[in-house]
């Protein structure tokens, strides 16, 4: 089982981890009047026994996160640092659970199943949404919890997911042109911190790839995200597969 944790509500469904596939439906849940862990973890711990699952659960959470609880929680708020996530819903699964940050599980389900693989020894993935999910896989391996888009922008004030995050095109009322024009110096800034060979790019916003695409340059190889529906949550339930099954 994979779940999705976002700021206004959470994605949960089966895989079938070894072909990349979704069983059945991909559950949307929104939050309520607050999203407090008082009020999200009830409807998270509801939301799996609708569907009779017991076994390993992988969560994605929109912050850095270190074991089963959140160190930190930009989109959700400081109520839930230090919140045992796992804990919540122990009875599913019986210590078989893997939490990562949600823009690192978009991440390892590209590398997996999409366009983070091909052999490359340092693939960036960039999660674009409210804010900015920054991933590095070196060899293979997940650098967990880098929150690049936290940095501050080399040459503007704020950091850079003020400026690169798809919310900031719709805060600011930018034209498609301007954003890419905006994400192109993040871009730049980025590939020569971590030196890819080959960037991913992920999130609502790539549905105007055609329009973007010309605005934007890279030594790298420059790809959007094959797993646009179910990523996060796929790669949730990858990390809960890796966890209860270690290689």
């Amino acid at each position: 089982m994979g779940i999705d944790l976002g700021g206004s509500g959470f994605r949960i469904g089966l895989f079938d981890t070894v072909r990349g596939e979704l069983i059945g439906p991909l559950r949307h849940e929104h939050h309520g009047s607050s999203s407090a862990p008082s009020e999200v973890l009830p409807a998270l711990v509801q939301a799996v026994a609708d569907f009779g699952w017991t076994g390993p659960i992988g969560l994605g959470f929109p912050g850095a996160v270190e074991a089963s609880k959140p160190i930190t929680a930009p989109n959700l708020g400081e109520a839930w640092l230090g919140v045992d996530i796992g804990a919540a819903l122990r009875q599913f699964h019986e210590g078989r659970f893997a939490m990562l940050n949600d823009a690192d599980a978009v991440a390892v389900a590209e590398a997996r199943h999409g366009r983070g693989d091909g052999g490359h020894a340092c693939v960036l993935t960039l999660t674009v949404g409210t804010g900015l999910g920054t991933t590095v896989h070196r060899n293979g391996e997940l650098i967990p919890n880098l929150e690049y888009g936290r940095l501050p922008h080399p040459t503007r004030d704020g950091c850079l997911e003020e400026h690169l995050s798809g919310s900031a095109r719709a805060r600011f009322g930018w034209s498609l042109e301007h954003w890419a024009s905006r994400f192109q110096e993040g871009l730049t800034y980025l590939e020569g911190k971590v030196q890819p060979a080959r960037i991913v790019l992920y999130g609502g916003i790539m549905e105007h790839w055609q329009d973007i695409q010309p605005h934007l340059e890279t030594e790298a190889e420059l790809v959007v995200a094959q797993l646009v529906e179910t990523a996060g949550p796929l790669g949730a339930a990858l990390a809960a597969a890796q966890a209860a099954h270690p290689l």
